[in-house]
């Protein structure tokens, strides 16, 4: 739908005439309401100021806003832009700007504080139309209603507290023609997601202050090695005895990235996403001049309002770590009765799935990130004659390029500088009998490439420094996320072994293609954090669940997985999620998103160039238009402009539905 022009509003507003092409619908509706209500677009009569609202500003959340808003558009000084808050009733509290010009027009023009944007009272403009329906809205130019707000172009939002109540609404204005409608919408996004973010930050501050002087004490006496950690994997303070541990030197580490001191299997930042506390949990340590096993135990820390925002970590020294084993992890969980879903393409899978765990063929599982592909890999394990041997996945992408054959094949005694006396065993040939799960195969090393392919050929492992053929007996199971024939194309990946390890090929859909299946997801998913938490959440607010079922879940099911945990770790325990318990990035996307951008939003993920195709589309019929408007509605002469044949402009015209 195209922006409203000048004729088309004129036609309108004397005629009664509905433009053709249309218009954006939201704005025909409105100006339909507005003539109903019998406002002259002619004369715009401010409303007097109303008393009631004098209070309203000393709302917090508008004071915050105000402050986010004045600190952001500093660098607007030479542009005729304001920005407006207003309550809940659309009347206007703040008026703002950097340019005296501008806020000398919209004082002319009657846009005063005090005064109502709402539908009734300013008829159809950016806020009104924010308004009717709670989403972010745009008006440019002839799309307002009242002809003296032609000269603007505005975009409004609401904004909410962290209940999910609508506080207020805040408008961004700008001057035509150097104002662009689009930078407005993306810059009023912008400053919503500040404020939601301001609020959650300012919910966990006081409460990290608290926590680091009520541990300080604790953490300088103690013997053991401890952390504690955000929940993105970053240091908030490190004892003595864990600097020492992971040889750590130096002052100010505080920020630092853990994983980057050190490396760790698995990774700190993996393991602080999750608000579930453990035990006696096994890690791997990589130093500069050796190995080391470790056990840790996990505490996660809450704020006082139950936000999750880290964990302490604490360290118990095993052993340095034996050069004989490979680390293989042999427990797989999964069975194929732990896969929810009835949706067709879910089935789909798992009754192919189902089949090949009968054989012994390798098997090859495509899909988005987040689709449960190690979930799939191991209930094909489990319901193999291989369920008694080990299963170990091995993540392709995680493993350093560097170490990366000798975490796979092993190595010989003295194959290298460093290397243990005693040699140490690969992760494949520790998996003799069972499965190897081979996650993100699209990152393998090219070179690594050849040597897997052999050993599937064959049937033997070589570790390196060592010429000894070793037969195993494994089970390939590959997964991938990006496109694998690409990859051969760009002559990143081995055709050949693409052969060998896709026997069976199995595409597991992506959430969105299932959108069926999110209830019993969810339902499922909070069962699951209840019983792991000890608490009693009882479900989801039906407005987010309605939500949920249009949003187009980018991260699948791991997203949604994600999600539960994060909000009923903040949940209180005996209540339902509400919009406060959301992880914020998500709760900034279900609140500030019309439902109705749904299909749109999806589109984009099938096709990246969705929005740049209909600028094209819409850029060509405006060529065409203008055209023939040029040439009076004369075929030729509109050809001849064009300098393209009669034919082509009669076929682009029934195309664009264009009439002269």
């Amino acid at each position: 739908m195209a922006i409203a022009s000048y004729n088309d509003w004129l036609s309108f507003m004397k005629e009664g005439r509905e433009p053709d092409p249309p218009i954006r619908e939201p704005v025909l509706e409105s100006w339909k309401r507005c003539l109903a209500m019998q406002l002259n677009p002619y004369e715009f009569s401010r409303t007097p100021p109303d008393e009631a609202v004098k209070g309203a500003g000393e709302n917090r959340l508008l004071e915050m806003l105000r402050g986010i808003t004045e600190r952001s558009m500093k660098g607007t000084r030479g542009s005729r832009m304001a920005w407006l808050l207003c309550d809940t009733g659309g009347v206007i509290i703040h008026i703002g700007s950097y340019n005296q010009q501008i806020l000398d027009m919209l004082q002319s023009n009657g846009i005063t504080a005090g005064i109502s944007l709402d539908e009734a009272n300013a008829g159809t403009n950016g806020l009104s139309l924010a308004m009717i329906n709670r989403t972010p809205a745009i008006c440019c130019g002839a799309e307002h209603f009242f002809q003296k707000f032609h000269q603007f172009s505005e975009a409004a939002a609401p904004f909410f507290d962290l209940e999910g109540v609508p506080v207020g609404y805040m408008a961004l204005l700008g001057m035509l023609p150097e104002a662009d409608v689009s930078i407005l919408r993306s810059s009023i996004n912008l400053l919503i997601n500040i404020l939601d973010r301001e609020l959650r930050l300012n919910r966990a501050r006081d409460v990290q202050i608290e926590l680091k002087t009520r541990f300080d004490r604790f953490y300088k006496d103690d013997l053991k090695p401890i952390v504690i950690v955000t929940r993105t994997g970053y240091l908030r303070m490190i004892n003595p005895a864990a600097a020492k541990l992971f040889d750590i030197t130096g002052k100010n580490l505080e920020e630092k990235n853990l994983d980057k001191l050190a490396g760790f299997t698995p990774a700190i930042k993996e393991i602080t996403q999750s608000a579930i506390a453990c035990s006696a949990k096994p890690m791997e340590i990589r130093l500069s001049d050796r190995h080391l096993d470790v056990s840790y135990e996990k505490i996660p820390i809450f704020s006082a309002s139950e936000e999750f925002l880290g964990a302490i970590l604490i360290f118990m020294e095993k052993s340095e770590r034996s050069k004989e084993t490979g680390g293989a992890e042999s427990e797989a969980k999964y069975t194929f009765k732990d896969i929810i879903g009835k949706a067709p393409s879910i089935m789909m899978a798992k009754e192919l799935a189902t089949r090949a765990a009968e054989t012994s063929v390798n098997v090859f599982l495509s899909g988005p990130s987040g689709t449960g592909k190690e979930m799939f890999a191991q209930s094909i394990h489990n319901a193999s004659d291989r369920k008694k041997y080990p299963f170990v996945p091995i993540n392709c992408a995680a493993i350093p390029r560097e170490i990366a054959e000798s975490e796979l094949f092993g190595y010989a005694s003295g194959a290298f500088t460093g290397a243990s006396r005693s040699g140490k065993i690969g992760k494949l040939e520790a998996a003799d009998k069972g499965t190897v799960f081979l996650d993100e195969i699209g990152d393998m090393p090219f070179e690594l490439q050849a040597k897997l392919l052999r050993m599937l050929e064959e049937r033997t492992i070589t570790r390196i420094g060592s010429s000894r053929e070793i037969p195993v007996n494994i089970r390939i199971i590959a997964a991938t996320n990006k496109d694998i024939q690409a990859l051969i194309r760009q002559n990143r990946f081995r055709e050949d072994l693409y052969y060998r390890i896709s026997v069976t090929t199995i595409n597991l859909p992506s959430l969105s293609d299932s959108k069926d299946d999110i209830p019993e997801l969810v339902h499922n998913f909070i069962e699951y954090y209840n019983e792991a938490m000890g608490k009693k959440v009882m479900g989801i607010g039906e407005p987010i669940m309605e939500r949920f079922k249009t949003y187009p879940w980018p991260g699948n099911i791991r997203e949604l997985k994600n999600a539960i945990e994060f909000s009923v770790m903040l949940n209180r325990g005996e209540d339902i999620i509400t919009w406060k318990d959301l992880p914020g990035q998500l709760r900034m996307a279900l609140l500030y998103r019309d439902p109705q951008d749904t299909d749109t939003a999806a589109s984009r993920q099938m096709d990246p160039l969705s929005q740049e195709r209909r600028e094209v589309v819409d850029s060509e019929k405006a060529l065409y238009e203008k055209a023939v408007r040029m040439a009076k509605g004369n075929i030729s002469e509109a050809a001849r402009i064009l300098k393209v044949g009669r034919s082509t402009l009669y076929r682009k015209m029934r195309k664009f539905n264009l009439k002269f």
